[in-house]
């Protein structure tokens, strides 16, 4: 469906509140208002979501449609046409919260969150006011996009009413040991992976990885693992909830993972005691057709009881 991979990283990688960050945009970034609005600017340029609402899916019994946070949200694909233009396509797109099913205080947070920025300065009126400037709020907000007194208050309001923590530091590691060390947690890439990204003060983490099955075959993947009672304003676009073929899957761990496939983006989940695991597997990026015994020898790849 999406032939161009840029296109793809930007309508459907990791974002925050609708900006998408890589690790080597944060690896430039410096904690300062300044460099962290230009940041935030520059990628919601890339951003190709249209329209959205907010209104979660009623329960779907941990699926996709539990994560759901906008259902009504279009994307418009640009490619080359045969006589040398380019063609437009609009395709349905959903914007999920990675860090829950909807029955959970972190995702109500995320949802509430997102329907406020929806409507908050939607021409930017006040940001431009802003400008690069400090604006009193970076100590405590600079890891949220929040640049007004009105959004902190509402930062606030929300992780108040669901009892959660805002995030303090962000730190970026470069190898797996150096995670397993930062994190707390033990070995849990039973195979090889290669890994690099950032941890927050309360060991919740994202990083860009790769993965080598025993077949050969390599799988890109981004892995976030969110710690329970703490909010991270991280939402993911996954296309059309339609084009996806979803399933359980108990790990050689035994840990019960849900597993849902669609021609362009793979998404893996696992609901644990402490934390919610997200991963967006990239076939577009991955060498060679990734089948479904490919994603359970993924997640075998992974030892969940670590986290």
């Amino acid at each position: 469906m999406l032939k161009n991979i840029e296109q793809y990283k930007a309508t459907f990688s990791q974002v925050h509140t609708d900006v998408t960050i890589r690790m080597e945009d944060y690896k430039k970034m410096k904690r300062s208002n300044y460099v962290f609005k230009k940041f935030v600017i520059a990628a919601a340029v890339l951003c190709l979501v249209l329209a959205s609402t907010i209104t979660a899916y009623a329960m779907n019994l941990f699926g996709l449609k539990d994560m759901i946070l906008g259902n009504n949200s279009e994307v418009i694909i640009t490619t080359p046409a045969e006589d040398g233009t380019t063609a437009e396509t609009t395709i349905p797109s959903a914007t999920i919260s990675v860090q829950g099913y909807a029955d959970s205080n972190e995702y109500k947070a995320m949802s509430e969150w997102s329907t406020f920025l929806d409507g908050y300065d939607q021409d930017g009126a006040l940001l431009n006011e802003v400008g690069n400037g400090p604006t009193g709020l970076d100590e405590k907000y600079n890891l949220y996009m929040v640049y007004t007194q009105e959004m902190a208050d509402k930062l606030e309001e929300i992780t108040a009413k669901y009892e959660l923590e805002l995030h303090t530091s962000m730190q970026v590691y470069s190898s797996r040991e150096e995670l397993f060390q930062m994190a707390g947690t033990g070995d849990f890439l039973e195979t090889i992976h290669e890994v690099g990204g950032y941890i927050y003060e309360d060991g919740t983490f994202h990083y860009d990885g790769e993965a080598n099955l025993s077949d050969g075959k390599t799988i890109n993947y981004q892995f976030g693992n969110y710690k329970k009672g703490s909010f991270t304003d991280v939402t993911l676009n996954i296309g059309d909830t339609e084009d996806y073929d979803e399933w359980t899957y108990e790990t050689a761990g035994g840990i019960t993972v849900t597993i849902a496939s669609s021609p362009y983006k793979s998404l893996l989940t696992a609901d644990l005691e402490n934390s919610f695991v997200n991963i967006n597997i990239l076939p577009e990026l991955s060498s060679g057709e990734i089948t479904a015994d490919d994603l359970e020898a993924f997640a075998d790849s992974i030892d969940f009881s670590m986290l």
